[in-house]
């Protein structure tokens, strides 16, 4: 495995990457993920609020995973290569505080200099204090693949809402973005993804997925990931599907089966401060579960 310099460049910029993690029943979820870069290890760390535990518990149970980095925006990479990392996860038990990793924050914080801006406001550490209990994945990398850079991003926001049908938010998706993240397993058992042009393969619901980079993975459960970001603290659009796929000489044909996490068909995904009132609660669920009292934040990592 060699990661040179032009790859520990794109590790190290690279904004938003894409996380697949293999489920419970032995599919995939592909997530967009904020990393930092740890070349005198040699590992890459990720984490995620404890209100949102499901990658990790994922990992807990499979730690094979595959870090895809294939979106340049904001990073200022022009004309370096999208990169496959597959290797092993682990997620240590218990919840992490911003004093417990000083080196990952610093890291988010050199290519999200906002993130001070936001820390230092007193509103901002009452309502988003939940936000940074975390749990984080420390990766070690095992193969290491150069690909051909593809096209992303995507028209603004917003999209359907969630509570939309699946149908709907596939045919916007189909016009918003030029790709999306295209993830299977290989034949070793390791996630594997890439991008791909994705078009309507009939008008039974099925999807043709042409990988615009090489692809390894085999048939049977997959995914679909679209998304766009600013490159900046601006706001995200995702639309993850989950379905089976099928090879057909270089093309593959998926079937969409569910968006995971969807609405009920007519609900709104609400205001902005009932995202941050349902995650706080999330968050003290999750504490509370396990016999864990809200853990201390130390601000000064951000600030100091």
């Amino acid at each position: 495995m060699d990661i040179d310099a032009e790859i520990s460049a794109v590790l190290a910029e690279v904004k938003v990457l894409e996380l697949s993690t293999i489920t419970r029943d032995g599919g995939l979820n592909t997530r967009p993920m904020s990393s930092v870069w740890f070349p005198e290890t040699r590992q890459i760390v990720l984490t995620t609020p404890v209100a949102y535990p499901q990658k990790a518990m994922n990992v807990r149970r499979d730690g094979r995973v595959a870090l895809l980095y294939s979106d340049f925006a904001g990073s200022g990479l022009a004309g370096a290569p999208a990169v496959l990392v597959q290797g092993t996860a682990t997620v240590p038990e218990g919840v992490a505080t911003p004093q417990d990793l000083r080196e990952f924050w610093r890291g988010v914080m050199r290519k999200s200099p906002a993130l001070a801006e936001q820390a230092a406001d007193a509103e901002f550490r009452r309502s988003m204090d939940w936000y940074f209990w975390r749990l984080p994945f420390y990766i070690t990398p095992e193969r290491v693949r150069r690909l051909e850079p593809a096209e992303t991003g995507g028209s603004p926001p917003p999209p359907p809402g969630g509570g939309e049908p699946m149908a709907a938010q596939i045919a916007d998706a189909l016009e918003r973005y030029p790709t999306a993240v295209f993830a299977a397993r290989d034949e070793q058992g390791y996630p594997q993804a890439a991008r791909a042009v994705v078009t309507r393969a009939g008008a039974d619901g099925a999807l043709r997925v042409r990988p615009v980079q090489q692809f390894a993975g085999a048939p049977g459960a997959a995914n679909l990931l679209w998304h766009r970001h600013d490159g900046g603290p601006g706001e995200m659009s995702t639309l993850l599907v989950t379905g089976s796929a099928g090879a057909e000489g270089g093309d593959w044909t998926f079937v969409p089966e569910r968006i995971p996490g969807a609405l009920p068909l007519g609900q709104d995904q609400g205001s902005h401060q009932a995202w941050i009132a349902d995650a706080r609660q999330r968050s003290l669920r999750y504490l509370e579960r396990r016999g864990m009292e809200p853990p201390e934040l130390d601000w000064k990592v951000f600030t100091g």
